[in-house]
């Protein structure tokens, strides 16, 4: 083959003598009636390694199962000869050899695919030019680079080309593209799509939930998934017609291909990942303890994160590192288990125990000073018992509940620390207890530091500066703001004084209602109100009147209704109006140019409800980085702002209407966060609206 391979590693047990002992100890519930293959081959390649090193005739090869306390269940022994030993890690080590060359030839055709390809536009856009010079230094260089780039930069094409070519140079070996929802995957799919096209050799794979590909979500096990029954013996099938049929391995084409070979689709997905050279996924594969790709991120560094949306991250890794305890939950999964296991059970009566402690604790403060005592240990023995259940073989779906939430409470207790709030909240007799993470920018600075560079990039990733701190940024990491690529005349933004806080929305419904309508009257065309909440949005709903259709969204909207509120815009014909809540399915991520929507109109400043869990965060915010208010509450808001106005102006034709009502918009410190190309005018929407006719 042509092929030095060197292979290395340590063997858990070892006696010398004229026949050595090489032994290898897994350990086990239930162990097998003979060694597992693969177990096997791992004693194997270690005896045949210690035969070469100090020559024998034979080597004794020894498999044990042990119990967690150590004690031995099983144990399988054979005597192999030298030569035997070696034919067999021979046997091994081809396969390997001729992946390892397919995989070696691979990249280098890649790599000069890469060098050959072009911008695959005909020109760069306004600041693409500039995005992607900044990208490939930040990668050469393994920095961090923190970018806002507003609606129409082509933010997907200007990251990834750089990246790539970054790749061909050596600096990256694999790109990870990250997203905080599956649909922000269209955009660098059809841009890897187009460059594959104009003869760009990368492979491509998505990875979406497990929820999302498997075709009837149960336990992963032999017993209860016929997939998962000699998954692995029927996988490298699969993956080598996925390697001949193409290089672009949505979730559509791993399904079909799981179907056809019955393996596990997110299995397959994930095996994928390893092979591809960049890697659709969520945010939570890579910066969630429990959930991150381990075989990516421990088994090699050479990674450069893509983070999409960048505004979402700090919220989501927060979410991956808080935990709460509830003595409801648990109370309902005590009573599973007991009808199932009966009340002497380990694990009812640990339930038990962590249900009254909880239930226990006084119903205020509400924010904690020190976790109550002896609760984590309860916490802890609870995790403890349900692990032996199921490794006795006991199932049930509310169980995998109980061992994620008992996992990460856990996890999070062992790190308590003052970048952790514990927040108690009560309900009667029940009690919730959260332990909040208040400072995700440091285990996000942890997972990327070692990477060949990670880009986080949105187009509200503003205050820059303050986003470049909450996010992990260190000084060296650098910092690029882009204006907009269109003509500030083509929008026109109209701020009206107009309370909308809570106290006064009763009151301002009318004022509100009358606003939205003189807008859609007075230009013909699809918009979209956005309100702060759904109690507010029916309060105008009620008083509003308009002669346009009306669509609303509702909480319970499934995907098949979601669509069907954005064909009206996207197909059909004539004005309407939507209503939608601000934050919500429809103002961020969503694509209507043209005159698909000539209007959003945001009723408020996007300010979330306060809560304990807030205020904690406020209160960190101001001792670390003062302005507790504006990082916690005003700049999430207005984030949402932001998003929900960009979705007036898509393309260079474009031309609209945004309409911000609330007199808060003209207090400096809103003021301040409104991007700074636009043109804000005072109350007068007509005036407006005739000077965007006239532009």
């Amino acid at each position: 083959m042509g092929a030095r391979i060197t292979l290395h590693g340590r063997m858990d047990a070892f006696t010398p003598g004229e026949v050595p002992l090489v032994e290898e100890i897994k350990l086990s519930s239930r162990p097998p009636d003979e060694p597992l293959p693969e177990h096997r081959a791992q004693a194997v390649c270690y005896a045949a390694m210690t035969a070469l090193r100090q020559p024998c005739p034979s080597v004794r090869v020894r498999i044990c199962y042990v119990d967690i306390q150590g004690g031995v269940l099983a144990a399988f022994e054979e005597e192999a000869s030298a030569q035997s030993l070696a034919r067999e890690m021979d046997a091994l080590l081809r396969p390997y050899a001729a992946y390892a060359l397919r995989e070696r030839a691979h990249a280098r055709q890649r790599d000069e695919s890469i060098r050959a390809l072009g911008f695959p536009f005909d020109n760069y856009r306004k600041g693409q030019r500039e995005m992607a010079v900044q990208v490939y230094t930040a990668i050469m260089r393994k920095r961090r680079l923190f970018a806002s780039m507003p609606t129409g930069t082509g933010k997907s094409a200007a990251v990834l080309f750089p990246a790539l070519k970054a790749m061909a140079e050596g600096a990256t070996g694999k790109l990870l593209y990250l997203t905080a929802r599956n649909t922000a995957r269209q955009s660098p799919l059809a841009a890897l799509a187009l460059m594959q096209s104009q003869g760009l050799k990368a492979r491509v794979s998505v990875l979406s939930a497990k929820e999302r590909l498997c075709p009837a979500p149960t336990r992963c096990h032999p017993d209860d998934c016929e997939r998962a029954r000699g998954h692995y013996l029927r996988q490298g099938a699969a993956i080598e017609e996925l390697l001949a049929a193409g290089a672009l391995w949505t979730d559509e084409v791993i399904r079909e291909a799981a179907d056809r070979h019955c393996v596990c689709p997110f299995e397959l997905a994930l095996a994928l990942t390893e092979l591809s050279d960049v890697t659709l996924m969520d945010l939570n594969y890579a910066f969630d303890p429990f959930v991150q790709v381990k075989r990516l991120f421990q088994q090699r560094r050479d990674l450069t994160l893509l983070v999409d949306e960048a505004h979402h991250a700090l919220e989501r890794v927060r979410e991956c590192l808080s935990a709460e305890l509830s003595s409801r939950e648990n109370a309902r999964l005590r009573t599973l288990t007991g009808k199932r296991y009966g009340r002497t059970h380990p694990l009812y009566r640990a339930l038990t125990a962590l249900t009254r402690a909880l239930r226990a604790l006084p119903p205020s403060p509400s924010r904690l000073d020190a976790m109550p005592e002896g609760l984590a240990k309860l916490a802890q023995d609870a995790l403890s018992q349900t692990l032996g259940l199921l490794r006795e073989g006991g199932y049930f779906p509310e169980l995998m509940e109980a061992l994620r939430s008992c996992l990460r409470f856990v996890h999070a207790s062992e790190n308590l620390g003052e970048d952790v709030a514990l927040i108690l909240e009560a309900a009667g007799r029940e009690r919730t207890l959260r332990l909040c993470c208040l400072l995700p920018g440091a285990e996000i600075r942890q997972v990327t530091k070692p990477l060949c560079g990670a880009v986080f990039f949105s187009a509200t990733l503003s205050p820059l500066s303050a986003m470049k701190q909450l996010l992990g940024g260190e000084e060296e990491d650098a910092c690029l703001s882009l204006p907009s690529p269109y003509s500030p005349q083509h929008l026109a933004v109209v701020r009206r004084r107009v309370s909308t806080r809570y106290a006064q929305r009763q009151a301002s419904a009318q004022s509100v209602a009358d606003a939205i309508a003189q807008a859609v009257e007075a230009r013909s065309g699809k918009y979209i109100a956005y309100f702060p909440s759904y109690a507010y949005l029916e309060l105008v709903r009620e008083r509003l009147q308009v002669s346009v259709p009306l669509l609303v969204q509702r909480r319970d909207m499934d995907e098949a209704s979601r669509q069907a509120f954005l064909d009206a815009f996207s197909l059909g014909e004539g004005p309407r109006l939507g209503l939608c809540v601000l934050g919500g399915l429809f103002s961020e991520g969503i694509d209507l140019p043209g005159d698909r929507l000539v209007g959003a109109i945001i009723v408020g400043v996007g300010l979330p409800v306060p809560s304990p869990r807030l205020e904690a965060i406020q209160s960190c915010y101001e001792s670390h980085y003062g302005d507790g208010f504006g990082l916690a509450y005003r700049i999430p808001a207005m984030h949402k702002v932001l998003q929900a106005a960009g979705r007036v102006i898509r393309s260079e034709e474009d031309r609209g209407l945004v309409l911000l009502l609330d007199d808060r918009y003209y207090a400096p410190e809103y003021a301040a966060l409104l991007p700074a190309e636009w043109i804000v005018k005072d109350e007068d929407v007509l005036g407006a609206l005739k000077e965007l006719e006239e532009s």
